[in-house]
């Protein structure tokens, strides 16, 4: 997907022309600075919602469909008429490169999950704009706030806890290699998901050391490979050991919940998952004991479409998803919000909140070579789980 949107922008004659995608974008749009509506020199929450109530409703996307719930509060907290749409993330990359290129706009606001591509395509080449509250900068992380992240989306490992009770029967990432667990992991598929690749050569450039030590802590002595990484060594073993692949994590779920001590499944779903089983009763459970880590955090990052016709609007929903308030329909699901005022709800169901410690987290300064070493990942992938 990375390439080819690289490639559209380059047909449809993107870069430094994007520039005048709209006349408020102005050459901020580049570097992700505010170059949209109000300028934060004259900023004011009130203010900004003075100017958005002047404007024309905005649609706002994210993938999932919780932005419907979130986009209804907004609207009657602001008498702003926003409206929420679901879309996948690979979606969300192709709506907003085809509407910059038709200079036609009607997604104003997108919570994006894949942040390489956003910080090595979107804002380098002035087709999207992350704006980042000025009063909500003491509330936010400042490693959360260029670009603009909005929250962390937990995905963990998982399995039957009417099978196995409160213990998990794999605590090791290098165990998932093994052929004892051959064909009885079931995960999302890689390919149609970049974070997973992202997640890859975030570990890989990051913590690499780490999956080495729990390479020789599982099979009791060190590691030999030829790949340049442990991290290549284990997606290659990985992909190979008969992984099935889905096509989203609500699929992951119900297979592991139905699996069985004849059958068992470890699976790698997010943290709103867990909603889905309590609701449609089925076991699921946090493979707690995992290390190097029991899963990722993945960043959101709030992005506004550079020739928005509702700038302002499009700020205050920033805003809005980035209070302690506003992203509370997703906390419900695990995501994390980046304001540290916001608290998680007590019926959020998978309890990540209390495991952050034992969950990778991104490094953003490698998050270029995140997306420059994609279709590494990629290829390594393919190649192995033939």
């Amino acid at each position: 997907m990375a390439p080819v949107l690289a490639a559209t922008l380059m047909i449809a004659g993107y870069g430094q022309s994007a520039h005048a995608a709209s006349d408020t974008a102005g050459s901020a749009a580049s570097s992700g600075s505010t170059g949209l509506g109000i300028p934060d020199s004259d900023y004011s929450l009130d203010k900004l919602i003075e100017a958005a109530k002047q404007e024309a409703p905005i649609t706002v996307v994210d993938a999932t469909g919780k932005i419907k719930v979130m986009a209804k509060k907004f609207s009657e907290k602001y008498g702003i008429k926003a409206t929420g749409e679901k879309m996948s993330a690979s979606n969300q990359e192709e709506v907003l490169v085809r509407e910059a290129q038709a200079r036609n706009v009607r997604h104003d606001v997108f919570n994006m999950s894949n942040l390489p591509d956003v910080t090595a395509q979107f804002l380098p080449q002035g087709i999207a704009v992350s704006w980042m509250p000025p009063d909500l900068k003491t509330e936010t992380r400042p490693a959360y706030q260029r670009p603009a992240i909005t929250s962390l989306n937990a995905w963990v490992w998982v399995y039957n806890p009417d099978v196995y009770g409160d213990t998990c029967p794999v605590d090791n990432m290098w165990a998932l290699t093994d052929k004892k667990w051959k064909g009885k992991i079931s995960i999302p598929d890689p390919l149609l998901r970049n974070e997973t690749m992202f997640w890859f050569n975030q570990i890989a450039d990051n913590k690499d050391d780490e999956m080495k030590d729990a390479y020789q802590a599982y099979f009791g002595k060190p590691l030999e490979t030829k790949e340049e990484t442990a991290t290549a060594e284990w997606v290659k073993r990985f992909a190979a050991n008969n992984v099935k692949v889905q096509k989203s994590d609500t699929d992951v779920g119900p297979i592991v919940g139905a699996s069985t001590s004849e059958h068992p499944v470890i699976g790698f779903v997010s943290a709103a998952i867990f909603t889905h089983a309590k609701n449609d009763h089925f076991p699921l459970a946090v493979c707690k004991q995992m290390s190097p880590w029991i899963g990722q955090l993945t960043p959101r990052v709030a992005v506004i479409a550079a020739a928005t016709k509702s700038p302002n609007a499009a700020k205050l929903f920033v805003h809005y998803m980035m209070s302690a308030e506003g992203m509370v329909p997703q906390m419900e699901d695990g995501k994390i919000s980046t304001n540290r005022n916001a608290k998680m709800p007590d019926s959020e169901a998978s309890g990540v909140a209390k495991l952050m410690d034992h969950m990778f987290v991104n490094n953003s300064d490698t998050t270029p070579d995140d997306f420059k070493k994609l279709q590494y990942w990629r290829d390594l992938w393919t190649v192995s789980s033939r």
